[in-house]
């Protein structure tokens, strides 16, 4: 194991081989010495990934490094770098100046996403950073201690008190305005001083109606699109008010907790639906969070033209976090106690789409379907079109070479229903995604190794592309269209 700046010998790196094609295979183990050396045995033939893992180094993004061993094969000339991680440091300070202390400092664009917290004087330093390129936010309060339930204060000189607002460096609110800060390999990246935008404190007010019998413990729940926001407590008339949000949208939730005699598939808490809001310098008055009894539906699939692809083993319709329900060979289903809100419908296989849906009498296009008043009883049909488009191409080095490539693609609009897909290019390059609905898409390559910076973000269905968006292509697929689309690898990190 080698230092890939100096060349020079790594001691005590932990070198594992594993067989990435078989979580359960044996992992094999050993440290380097003084001189870099190692030296693993009695080894099952095979082909395994070669890391080296040690506190102030990373392996080179896009260095895959694999060997196959047949029986009896003596391997004694691997080369193994490692990169020394760099760092970012800098000072937070709040609207008007003042250095904060505590402030929570978060390095984004990371497989890792970790906190850390300014000193008494707001320097902060985040260490054992890969090489790339980070954006850096900051904010105020650390964790979830966020106060939203605190008015600002009057000052003496009839002053207002402004809300520091979550920011960007270097100075922004918004992930697509932030900059990017360069992390270089062995090198502490100084002088990434944030300061606060001062935003007005908006008040975001309204009232709960439907309180379910024996309710108490009543709280109104705020959530962003990726994170939730502690609760504030209703009053017994079922007000509340929210101070302090930063700007963006929101929804928010009524809650009430030891429901006497009300069992829930929850427990014994009632929810009302949520509603939507976005906090833009505005107060925000009279929202009403209504409580919607759970809605049972009947459903069933219409198909647009008929269905001849293979016949699917098992089909299942999925209504968002709400479950999921199994389809008879008559095309219907269920779903039994549904929660008010709104719900992206997608299928189980993907031969086919949900173009349209009828609840009642209503017609919906796309896949969303939005039960905050619930369904009133009524049926829902979901008319599905074959999905027959595709897009499939080479994946290129940068001197125009077919590379090995893990390759996703994602629709380009808000229309629900459309997971993230994956598909893996070998080393002929050639990459392939079949049954696609009409629409446009974005696509990304990276190195096989980098796949880990594509995937689904906190457990969703949808990777984070941000550090990507001006790389993605973009195409557009028509109906039974077949798309022909070259793609670059882009660098990891």
């Amino acid at each position: 194991m080698t230092n890939s700046l100096t060349g020079a010998a790594v001691p005590r790196v932990h070198v594992i081989l594993q067989d990435r094609s078989d979580p359960a295979a044996t992992r094999y183990g050993a440290l380097t010495t003084d001189s870099g050396k190692f030296s693993i045995n009695g080894i099952w033939p095979g082909t395994y990934s070669i890391t080296g893992a040690r506190v102030g180094f990373v392996m080179p993004r896009g260095a895959r490094l694999t060997v196959t061993l047949r029986e009896d094969d003596k391997n004694s000339d691997l080369r193994v770098q490692l990169t020394p991680t760099g760092a970012i440091s800098g000072r937070v300070t709040d609207a008007e100046g003042k250095p904060l202390e505590g402030a929570a400092v978060t390095v984004e664009v990371s497989p890792v996403r970790n906190e850390f917290s300014t000193d008494e004087n707001g320097h902060f330093r985040i260490g054992g950073l890969a090489p790339g390129n980070y954006r850096v936010r900051a904010r105020h309060e650390s964790g979830f201690t966020q106060t939203i339930n605190v008015p600002p204060e009057i000052r003496a000189d009839g002053s207002v008190e402004v809300h520091n607002a979550a920011t960007y460096y270097p100075g922004v609110l918004t992930t697509k305005q932030a900059g990017k800060v360069e992390v270089k390999p062995g090198e502490e990246t100084s002088g990434i001083d944030v300061q606060l935008v001062g935003v007005p404190f908006v008040r975001v007010s309204g009232n709960a109606v439907g309180k379910p019998p024996g309710a108490h413990q009543a709280f109104a729940d705020v959530a962003t699109p990726d994170s939730c926001c502690p609760g504030v407590q209703m009053n017994s008339e079922g007000k509340f008010e929210i101070w302090g949000l930063d700007p963006g949208k929101y929804t928010v939730t009524g809650r009430w907790e030891s429901v006497g005699g009300v069992e829930t598939k929850i427990g014994r808490i009632a929810r009302t639906a949520p509603v939507a809001f976005e906090v833009a310098g505005s107060n925000i008055g009279n929202l009403e969070l209504r409580v919607v009894p759970d809605s049972d539906i009947a459903g069933r699939l219409q198909f647009e033209t008929p269905d001849r692809t293979q016949p699917v083993p098992e089909r299942k319709v999925r209504l968002g976090s709400a479950g999921t329900a199994l389809v008879g060979p008559d095309d219907t289903f269920g779903l039994e106690k549904v929660p008010a809100g709104k719900y992206v419908i997608s299928l189980s296989w993907d031969t086919v789409y949900v173009r349209s849906m009828r609840l009642g009498s209503q017609a919906i296009d796309g896949a969303i379907l939005d039960l905050t008043n619930g369904s009133g009883g009524a049926a829902l049909t979901l008319l599905l079109s074959s999905a027959t488009g595709s897009v499939s191409g080479i994946i290129r080095d940068n001197k125009g070479n077919p590379v090995e490539a893990r390759v996703v693609l994602v629709r380009d609009e808000e229309t629900g229903g459309f997971p993230a897909r994956y598909a893996t290019a070998n080393k002929d390059g050639a990459y392939s995604f079949p049954n696609l609905p009409p629409g446009n898409y974005k696509l990304l390559a990276v190195p096989e190794d980098d796949a880990d910076l594509i995937a689904p973000w906190r457990g969703g269905s949808e990777p984070d592309l941000s550090a990507y968006e001006d790389t993605l292509e973009t195409v557009e697929v028509r109906t039974a269209e077949k798309v022909s689309k070259d793609l670059k690898r882009q660098a990891g990190g």
